[in-house]
């Protein structure tokens, strides 16, 4: 019979789920959770359970926030700051930012890679198009832009509009930059509080 030790050393120190131990040590979810309780153990918040499990199942590695910022890393970090501020998605589980403009789009990757220090195999991209682009062609554009490899990007998807060309106003379709991750949304968006004070007060 297990003890409860390994269960909570499993839940504490090995940052295994309940379900994990469950099923590593074949005994129920209640009797887990019932030890747990037992011996006083704090829960995870979602977010560190999603991080743990993310590391533990799945091999993914958590992303590693830049501390020691110079003067460049401090202007690159404002600069993402606003750009998530005015295009990115501020609710849900992951970050993401829509945008067409490849300039914005390489300091927003820029602002992940070297202040976020996300896991680049995690990062993936969408691409929006319309009925005269060729896909192919803006997947090999935004993949050598981004340096992000073609095999981390969704099925691109057609816009069906009107006739006429939709080249003049977005040439190079759009791209949604997706890094799927509750804390660093959490991060990113108490950084933007924490620009808005600053520049209101």
């Amino acid at each position: 019979m297990v003890s409860d030790t390994r269960i909570v050393d499993g839940y504490e120190n090995r940052k295994l789920s309940e379900m994990q131990i469950a099923r590593l040590f074949s005994i129920s979810p209640n009797r887990v959770r019932r030890i747990l309780d037992q011996h006083q153990v704090r829960r995870r918040s979602i977010s560190d359970a999603i991080t743990n499990l993310n590391i533990t199942r799945f091999n993914k590695k958590p992303f590693v926030a830049k501390t020691e910022l110079n003067a460049t890393d401090q202007l690159l970090k404002w600069a993402g700051i606003m750009l998530y501020w005015g295009e990115g998605t501020k609710k849900g589980a992951s970050v993401a930012l829509s945008n067409s403009d490849p300039l914005m789009v390489m300091i927003f990757m820029d602002f992940l890679r070297s202040i976020c220090g996300v896991d680049e195999k995690r990062i993936r991209i969408g691409l929006h198009y319309y009925q005269d682009h060729d896909p192919d062609k803006l997947v090999a554009y935004w993949s050598k832009l981004t340096r992000v490899p073609k095999s981390q990007f969704d099925r691109p998807f057609l816009h069906n509009a009107g006739k006429g060309s939709y080249k003049s106003k977005s040439k190079y379709g759009t791209v949604a930059v997706r890094y799927s991750d509750m804390k660093l949304l959490t991060l990113i968006n108490s950084w933007i509080v924490d620009a808005q004070r600053q520049l209101l007060e």
